[in-house]
């Protein structure tokens, strides 16, 4: 009778440890999966901060030309002779601008 509670008590100990060890490999399996995703989105966001600072970049040299050109525009709107006849027809002064800035 001792004997069988000995090879009982045996029997569960031997399954407990196997089942320990099969859960500590499965939580370790898991834990260098996790930790190598949590690399590749490490490396994965700082490549997203990079090309973020370089469309920032892009986007303010943008804005920038875009400014410059609007300023030309201005200029070149405000240095336009005016109708002198008044009515729909263009004047000569207009023509002779618009000739020599199509150029």
């Amino acid at each position: 009778m001792f004997t069988k509670i000995k090879l009982i008590i045996s029997g569960v100990c031997i399954i407990l440890i196997i089942l320990l060890f099969a859960l500590w490999r499965n939580t370790s399996t898991k834990l260098e999966n996790t930790c190598q995703l949590l690399t590749e989105a490490e490396a994965t966001i700082q490549s997203l901060q990079v090309a973020n600072a370089k469309l920032l970049e892009y986007n303010t040299q943008k804005q920038a030309e875009i400014k410059e050109i609007e300023q030309k525009y201005k200029d070149l709107l405000n240095a336009a002779p005016s109708d002198s006849c008044g009515d729909m027809k263009p004047s000569k002064e207009l023509l002779e601008f618009l000739r020599e800035n199509a150029q």
